[in-house]
């Protein structure tokens, strides 16, 4: 008896060994039969489309038409709007993007916050003057080889 208790416990580690390697899947050979189906699928999801849009009546026809036309116009609308604010506040085409908003107040609000980031932007900023004031001034007419500009250099550097 205990010697068929210890065969079985020198089998059982050699199956579980094999048994990974039976269960082992050629995942790319897997992936192509997934994707030749799904091609197939789609031909004939392309030939149901079709059947389907031959069977509807002219009046199904018009109707998809008739939604169609009404969400161009309301997007139309939206952008109509939206230039109405922007040409109200007169933002520059730059800075178009940065207006939205669903309803006239979002977009009224968005343009406002555009406008006061331009004009904070553009606000002259103060230069700092490297000029000296009592040093600043240039005598006016001096000839590049006259004495007027021996002497300012002589003033300038101190020199008698």
């Amino acid at each position: 008896m205990s010697e068929s208790v210890a065969a079985e416990s020198a089998t059982t580690p050699a199956e579980t060994v094999q048994a990974p390697a039976q269960d082992a899947t050629d995942w790319k050979a897997e992936a192509r039969k997934w994707e030749s189906r799904a091609k197939e699928n789609s031909s004939a999801a392309q030939k149901l489309a079709e059947i389907e849009e031959s069977k509807k009546s002219e009046t199904q026809k018009l109707q998809e038409q008739l939604t169609q036309y009404e969400q161009r116009a309301a997007q139309a609308e939206r952008d109509r709007e939206r230039l109405a604010v922007i040409a109200k506040h007169g933002i520059p085409e730059e800075y178009h993007d940065l207006v939205h908003g669903t309803d006239s107040e979002a977009l009224t609000a968005s343009a406002e916050k555009v406008k006061a980031l331009i004009t904070a932007n553009a606000a002259p900023k103060s230069e700092a003057s490297f000029v000296i004031p009592s040093e600043g001034t240039s005598p006016s007419n001096l000839a590049l080889n006259g004495d007027g500009i021996e002497s300012a250099l002589k003033k300038a550097l101190g020199i008698a």
